[in-house]
């Protein structure tokens, strides 16, 4: 059984997985079968795998071209995800109303593929309206910068 005299080994020290045991030794020297990762020559990078295809970073600080760049990019990949995601979202929000009036009414298939259909097209609604909106603000964008270059 348990002596409570005995010395727990390192196997028993921590739980199996959770790192290295403890050293119960009195020496200091490192434990051969734990090395410092700096050392391990498998955790480390390859210098084919540190540097982009095209070549080095690129930088966006504030204030730079790249910057303006990267900003609209993201702006534009946010918008387009919010689109994508209004659709989605408005079309299952119209099979669960459906599903809804089913389990209500008891009729069967009907109310699903009827909310479908009505979450489908208010989701393409949606969208249209979006796209107009997002439309006429870049077209009130380029108008007011091509009448700022001619002042």
């Amino acid at each position: 059984m348990d002596d409570p005299t005995r010395k727990p080994t390192p196997d028993t020290n921590t739980p199996q997985g959770s790192g290295p045991p403890e050293d119960t030794s009195q020496s200091a020297a490192p434990s051969p079968l734990y090395s410092p990762v700096e050392d391990d020559p498998r955790l480390r990078i390859p210098e084919v795998l540190r540097e982009r295809p095209g070549g080095s970073l690129p930088t966006a600080r504030r204030g730079s071209p790249g910057a303006d760049q990267t900003r609209k990019t993201f702006s534009e990949t946010a918008k387009a995800w919010g689109m994508a995601l209004d659709l989605v979202f408005t079309t299952i929000g119209g099979l669960i109303l459906g599903s809804l009036f089913d389990w209500w009414q008891g009729t069967a298939p009907y109310g699903a593929i009827t909310g479908l259909g009505i979450g489908f097209v208010a989701a393409f609604i949606r969208l249209i309206r979006l796209s107009l909106r997002a439309e006429a603000k870049d077209k009130d964008r380029r108008d007011e910068a091509r009448n700022q270059r001619r002042q």
